[in-house]
């Protein structure tokens, strides 16, 4: 018997990758962090947790069901993105009509940006929690435990209104309460619950690590730039929060002893925004002597060479730098904060630290004609970057992006679209979505498929696992490109 159980709904690849021409491994998807945090905070304070997250655990519906029927947990907890509230509707309601007596609970990025909308347009769920959760969820569940976790809980109004950062029904309206504080001491959370996740399972995209077992980590919260197409500000505000180096050491101790890991992927927005506290976890590393390789995401206008130096020496061989697009009246539109020279210079001096550079683009950005892309195509290409990603921009709700897109172009409000697979928004420069797509897959041919980077890549073999990885990304990259 369990107190809750937090799913995360989540897509197959087969509906991600909607055209079917690539057939991805289970396995290739990240891990729901937040979600294993959240299971750990409230778990310390004495809740019995479970976790579903259907694709790594080969779950169907019929599984879910059978898995609340023998674990019984009385309350049922969905965290959701935008491109699966809908599967997680569909769940909820199929679960609460069998199990009606449950108290059914929905949070997440996408209940973040859209609070109000889903409290009143389905009922299938009891209380909708907004914003950073961990407080906020083990003061439901002390509330709904001092009923027996029974639904006469969802009634005692004066006490849910004394709860900050949720919306309930208070008999036919719906009642908000004042948005919850920020966790201000990140050392405050407890590290992830990954002992309720197959963590071996998930694993990155072939030319996104070099050694098995990968773990991936978070260890900071919020950002301070005001990229337009970014609403992770929603949830975690813009004041940048970290944990101690300290205990980024700790958890990196626990990720060996406990799952082996020889590699680490950092998820932060921006691991190298705060130059000291970097200083400081990657010379702890190097004391440490872990001997294992770790990659993160950059901002150029946030390394110089010191840092790129020490990180490189800590074991990083790799950063994602999100560069978007070539055309700098483009960046200026998003408010990147970037320039193109920035780019190229920090691009430069990483590969010359001995740090590969994996560049992030944006096609279908605001402003942006086909010439415009195919600049940022050349862009790409003229870096000599080791590796890029072409994506095609979604402008999710909550961000500024979604209000340029209605000035921009013509963005489709079907949020079942909403996996950057698919073009929502079309610029006025293009003829159709057809030829949006048709970019991208341009985008991949001319970066990938080019003599020069070919050799590039085959001189980089090493191994027989090499070899595996890059066959295996030589076939991602011939499916994108069709």
């Amino acid at each position: 018997m369990q107190d809750l159980v937090l799913i995360f709904p989540s897509l197959t690849l087969d509906e991600k990758y909607a055209s079917g021409k690539f057939k991805g491994e289970k396995n290739e998807e990240l891990p729901p962090l937040g979600l294993a945090g959240l299971a750990a905070y409230v778990r310390e304070r004495g809740f019995s947790v479970g976790l579903i997250e259907p694709i790594s655990m080969d779950m169907n519906l019929d599984d879910i069901i059978e898995y609340v029927e023998k674990n019984d947990p009385k309350v049922l907890g969905f965290s959701v993105l935008t491109a699966v509230f809908h599967k997680a509707v569909e769940i909820a309601k199929v679960l609460k009509k069998r199990f009606p007596e449950k108290i059914f609970i929905i949070g997440g990025h996408h209940a973040t940006i859209q609070p109000d909308k889903i409290a009143k347009n389905h009922k299938v769920f009891d209380v909708l929690v907004y914003g950073e959760a961990e407080i906020t969820l083990s003061e439901l569940l002390e509330h709904f435990r001092r009923y027996d976790f029974r639904r006469e809980s969802l009634n005692d109004f004066t006490k849910l209104r004394r709860i900050d950062g949720i919306l309930f029904r208070e008999r036919n309206r719906i009642v908000k309460t004042s948005p919850r504080d920020l966790i201000e001491n990140m050392d405050d959370l407890p590290l992830p619950a990954r002992d309720l996740l197959p963590v071996k399972r998930y694993l990155p995209p072939p030319l996104q690590y070099k050694k098995l077992p990968v773990v991936q980590m978070m260890v900071s919260r919020g950002c301070p730039f005001h990229c337009t197409y970014c609403s992770t500000h929603e949830v975690f505000g813009y004041k940048p929060r970290f944990r101690s180096p300290a205990k980024v050491i700790e958890e990196i101790k626990e990720v060996i002893e406990k799952y082996g890991a020889k590699e680490i992927t950092f998820w932060d927005d921006n691991f190298t925004l705060n130059k000291e506290w970097v200083m400081d976890v990657c010379s702890r590393m190097i004391k440490e002597n872990f001997n294992i390789g770790w990659t993160c995401f950059g901002r150029v206008n946030t390394v110089d060479r010191e840092m790129l130096q020490i990180m490189k020496e800590s074991g990083c061989w790799e950063i994602f730098y999100g560069i978007e697009s070539g055309n700098q009246d483009i960046l200026n539109i998003i408010k990147k904060g970037i320039t193109l020279e920035q780019v190229k210079k920090v691009v430069k001096l990483t590969q010359d630290v001995g740090i590969e550079v994996r560049g992030l683009f944006m096609l279908g950005l605001p402003g942006e004609t086909p010439e415009k892309a195919k600049k940022t195509i050349r862009f790409a290409i003229d870096l000599d970057l080791d590796y890029a990603q072409f994506s095609i921009t979604t402008p999710h709700e909550g961000t500024e992006l979604a209000s340029q897109a209605k000035i921009y172009g013509d963005l489709n409000r079907d949020l079942t679209k909403y996996t950057q697979m698919n073009a929502v928004f079309l610029p006025k420069g293009y003829s159709s979505r057809k030829e949006l797509l048709n970019m991208q897959k341009k985008a991949v041919r001319k970066f990938y498929f080019r003599p020069r980077y070919v050799l590039k890549m085959l001189m980089k073999l090493k191994t027989m696992e090499d070899v595996r990885r890059y066959i295996y990304g030589l076939r991602l990259a011939i499916a994108f490109s069709r």
